[in-house]
């Protein structure tokens, strides 16, 4: 008895689970899209709030939905300039990445000086 369990969850939840992590991927990309453009938060930004509506439909986990805003809001903060915090990267901005990587930004334009 129950030697075709495994078979059924194998081959019935396996492409569910993976169908569900790509559409909770794709979700994701839209909530950080969206934060990136308008901003983290959901009442000052009407794309933001209607992809989390989206989310919620589509049964996207809470902590999903909340770890994408904080990734959002963390690269934000990552963006500095020599004074201070500034959330557009200027010529001669130093940005600090992920895993503590930093990298330097010089003039990038297309005019040589006069």
């Amino acid at each position: 008895a129950g030697h075709n369990r495994w078979s059924k969850v194998r081959n019935v939840k396996g492409p569910r689970d993976a169908e569900r992590s790509r559409l909770f991927q794709r979700m994701t990309q839209m909530l950080r899209a969206a934060a990136r453009e308008g901003g983290p938060e959901p009442a000052l930004n009407p794309a933001l709030a209607a992809v989390i509506q989206q989310c919620r439909d589509h049964n996207v986990p809470k902590a999903t939905i909340e770890g994408a805003l904080r990734s959002v809001r963390v690269s934000d903060r990552s963006v500095t300039t020599d004074h201070g915090t500034d959330h557009s990267p200027k010529p001669g901005a130093s940005i600090s990445g992920p895993q503590g990587t930093v990298g330097s930004m010089g003039n990038l334009h297309g005019h040589a000086p006069s």
